[in-house]
């Protein structure tokens, strides 16, 4: 069976690397993913049922993967659903495994920087936004549909603008990501 399939969730293992072979190199690490909603009668968050995935990350993403990720991170991924049903002696089973396509940091609940590294560069509208907004020049209010959230909200700092619980964003000031890079985060 193979699906793509979009998970966020927590680091629960150590991301390492198996192979030496930069062409056949594997990363590879456990996600843990949970439902939280708010029970109205109790008045307190609860916890649904944890899910369990083996994350794969091949070749320089793996690379990059490994470098980036610790246990304990919340993160977005990408990829190939895959469940293989297994037997080993006398025991049998199914795993649950991703190979990642995509990932990233869940920037709901920190910050993180973007170093490019050697090997291909992106194409089309990244670039020639980038270049046509150089870092701190982006226009106020070009990113369509996005408000940055309140100061009040926890989590965000000083961030200007309002926006609704749960919404994330980046204020783009001095000493942000964006403006040390040149790099803006885009709600869908």
């Amino acid at each position: 069976m193979s699906n793509r399939i979009t998970v966020i969730g927590t680091i629960a293992t150590a991301p390492h690397m198996i192979g030496n072979d930069p062409a056949r190199s594997l990363c590879t690490f456990r996600l843990a993913s949970n439902e939280r909603r708010y029970d109205r009668e109790k008045g307190e968050w609860i916890d649904g049922t944890t899910n369990w995935f083996t994350v794969n990350v091949f070749r320089t993403l793996g690379d990059h993967a490994k470098e980036s990720f610790s246990t304990g991170d919340r993160v977005l991924i990408t990829g190939r659903l895959r469940v293989r049903r297994w037997e080993n002696e006398g025991k049998s089973g199914n795993s649950v495994e991703i190979d990642a396509e995509a990932l990233g940091h869940d920037l709901r609940w920190g910050v993180s920087r973007f170093a490019r590294r050697g090997g291909a560069r992106p194409q089309g509208g990244a670039e020639q936004a980038a270049a046509a907004h150089p870092a701190g020049s982006h226009p106020a209010g070009a990113v369509s549909g996005f408000e940055a959230p309140d100061s009040g909200t926890p989590g965000f700092g000083s961030a200007v603008g309002s926006g609704g619980a749960g919404d994330s964003g980046s204020s783009g000031g001095e000493g942000s990501a964006a403006a040390e890079t040149g790099v803006e985060a885009v709600a869908a």
